[in-house]
């Protein structure tokens, strides 16, 4: 889903049964720069779940990069 400012990030994510926070990275380069928290935030168990973030404030006609970021206590 993208508009002319803003768009939905997804991504999946397995929480390898550890509680896990999980948000994405984005921004115009690899350096990325912003964050936004996905949704679910914290997730557990074994399966594959799947997130989303949406973003706003950006710039018609640039490209953005972004990745998803899921920490646990294991790192």
């Amino acid at each position: 889903n993208i508009t002319i400012s803003g768009a939905t990030l997804n991504g999946s994510v397995n929480a390898n049964n550890s509680s896990t926070t999980v948000t994405f990275e984005y921004g115009a380069t690899t350096s990325y720069g912003n964050t936004a928290n996905a949704s679910p935030n914290i997730i557990t168990g074994t399966s594959i779940t799947n997130v989303s973030a949406n973003i706003n404030a950006l710039t018609a006609g640039q490209t953005y990069h972004f990745r998803i970021k899921a920490v646990n206590s294991t790192g």
